[in-house]
């Protein structure tokens, strides 16, 4: 019987261990206020999704790398004014030509903007990917359940240059 309870004390202790890498450690979503109404503020985020439920995917903004999401997190920046390319990579397609996503954005200053990545998984044919601007109440809905990753830049500062 005593062998019977360690295993399953051992089965359970692992199991636990394993779904919470899977878990966002970063604080929680709280709505963002602007302070700066020269630049824009810019919340990436991206739901969580069961294709590629391990890997970062990179967001970059006129191929700057702003932060790599795991599942289920959010990251957010100020940006100056202008038109940024914003391109999802992951592991794999970060250094080559391929990207899992590209569209453009036009950043308003003094204006907050929730681009979020998602994608729809298909068994034998090729993910559909997603890079949208999405309305406030909408994002705040998604977001409230989502855990805070760094960027790896403190402000986007390249707009495109026509």
């Amino acid at each position: 019987m005593n062998r019977v309870d360690l295993i399953t004390k051992l089965f359970a202790a692992t199991l636990i261990l394993l779904t919470a890498s899977c878990v966002s450690l970063g604080s929680k979503f709280q709505p963002v206020e602007i302070t700066d109404q020269s630049k824009a503020v810019v919340i990436f985020y991206r739901p969580a999704d069961l294709c590629n439920i391990t890997d970062p995917f990179y967001i970059s903004a006129n191929k700057k790398t702003v932060a790599a999401l795991g599942n289920d997190a959010y990251t957010s920046l100020t940006a100056d004014p202008g038109n940024y390319t914003v391109t999802i990579t992951n592991i794999v397609t970060r250094f080559t030509n391929y990207n899992q996503g590209s569209e453009q954005f036009d950043f308003e200053a003094g204006k907050i903007y929730y681009i979020k990545y998602h994608r729809i998984c298909k068994l034998f044919a090729p993910d559909i990917n997603f890079v949208d601007a999405i309305e406030e109440k909408i994002a705040h809905k998604e977001l409230v359940k989502m855990g805070y990753t760094k960027p790896m830049l403190e402000s986007l500062s390249n707009p495109n240059r026509y």
